[in-house]
Order: structure tokens, then C-alpha cells, then sequence
């Protein structure tokens, strides 16, 4: 049955719940990038008054998933082709790290279980259901470096990554990403360190180019916000 974010918040500390089901509808595409929020609208859906909708908006517009423009309203962004290249060149920085930390005390039974989840995609599957489990896989990582002041970024910056992702794979063979993934796995389960930052750093770039590659072919996205911005 399909969950959707923006059913009624019934949990007391409102204001919080209604950020993680706004952020949760705008990263998985449920809000599409370009698209003007209406209070009204998302007070009605989640069954809340404008007020917890106002102050979440304002706090996503702080991570950059929103776009606040004076006298016209908030809207969900999609990076400009340099903001693309710009996050993935950090992201690509802070998890080459990450693997570093990671391969030191692999997380061995996640990964074996990973391992068999990407071996059973194939192109025909189910792209939504791969995100859910790329944004899973690059979480664990996250979460076995030991270090919270670079797991605290890296969650950060992938709010943003995830924002893109469902664009980044357009066109692009998921048994191939798996194959990355597996590749990764594969040097982490080894130890192998210099193998497993060269893996990720690959996959990344590919990630990159593919979501740039998009951008270049649907310009219209990047621009409406930014035409709207040129206006004022």
C-alpha cells in the first residue's frame, strides 16, 4: 500500500513531524522539483494549521531542498548544473573519507545482506525500490564511520543528493549502479582500502555525470526558479 508523507501528523510534537513528512514528500519526488508549496494545501493534507507548515518550510529552505523567493512563495529546488557538480564533488569528498573510516571495522553481516539485494536487480526493476535501498546502503556507511561530525555532514549534504537522485538514474541500467555498489562491497568485505575509495569515487562520478546529463536536457527545471528569481 502506498505510504504517503503528507497524511495527517497526529504526533504532539508537531512541528517535527511535520518537517520529516514535508522533507520525506520533497526527496522522494512526491513534490517535484520547481513546484510552488502552498501552505494551505500541505496544512489541509497533513490535518495541521498553517503554523507548524510555515516554520517547516522556513527550516527546509535552510538546507537548500527549498527555494524561498519574496512575494512569490517557496519552491522545491533543483540544483543548477554547477550546484550539481558543486554537491557532488563534496559528496564525492566526504564518503571517500567515509570508506576510509568504514573499511577499518566493516560492518560485515549489513553488507553481505546488501550484497545479496544488488546481485538480484536487474534493469527491469523497480527504480524507486533501488533508491530505497542505495539511500539505505550509503546510510550504513555513514553510520559506521565512527566519526559523528563527518556522519552529521555527509546526512546533511544527502538530503540534497537524494533530491537528485531520482534524476541522476534516468536513463541509466540499474544492474550497472549495482554493479558499483557490489564493487564497493566487494573491496570493503576485503579490507581492501585503496580499492574501495577507488570504487566509490568511481561510482560517484558516474552518479554525477548522469544527473548533469539530465540537467543539460531538461534546462526548463533548473530555470523556472531561477527565471522567477531574475523577475524580481
Amino acid at each position: 500500500m502506498f505510504n504517503d508523507p503528507l497524511s495527517p501528523a497526529r504526533n504532539v510534537d508537531l512541528r517535527q513531524i511535520v518537517y520529516e513528512k514535508i522533507k520525506e514528500a520533497i526527496v522522494d519526488g512526491i513534490i517535484p522539483p520547481g513546484e510552488r508549496l502552498s501552505e494551505v494545501d500541505l496544512a489541509d493534507r497533513i490535518a495541521v494549521s498553517r503554523t507548524p507548515v510555515r516554520e517547516a518550510i522556513r527550516q527546509l529552505a535552510q538546507t537548500g531542498l527549498i527555494t524561498l523567493i519574496p512575494r512569490r512563495g517557496a519552491f522545491v529546488t533543483l540544483p543548477t548544473a554547477k550546484d550539481a557538480s558543486d554537491l557532488y564533488d563534496l559528496r564525492t569528498a566526504l564518503e571517500v573519507m567515509a570508506i576510509e573510516h568504514a573499511c577499518k571495522n566493516p560492518p560485515i553481516e549489513e553488507l553481505e545482506k546488501f550484497k545479496d539485494r544488488f546481485s538480484r536487480f536487474s534493469d527491469e526493476g523497480d527504480p524507486n525500490l533501488f533508491l530505497a535501498e542505495d539511500r539505505r546502503f550509503h546510510a550504513l556507511l555513514r553510520d559506521s564511520t565512527g566519526n559523528r561530525f563527518l556522519n552529521l555532514t555527509l546526512d546533511n549534504v544527502a538530503d540534497m543528493i537524494h533530491l537528485c537522485r531520482h534524476y541522476s538514474i534516468e536513463n541509466v541500467r540499474l544492474s550497472a549502479t549495482c554493479q558499483e555498489h557490489l564493487e564497493v562491497i566487494d573491496a570493503l568485505l576485503a579490507r581492501d582500502c585503496a580499492r574501495a575509495r577507488e570504487a566509490m569515487r568511481r561510482h560517484l562520478e558516474n552518479s554525477k555525470a548522469a544527473l548533469l546529463n539530465y540537467i543539460s536536457k531538461h534546462p526548463e527545471h533548473a530555470a523556472r526558479i531561477a527565471a522567477q528569481e531574475e523577475e524580481e
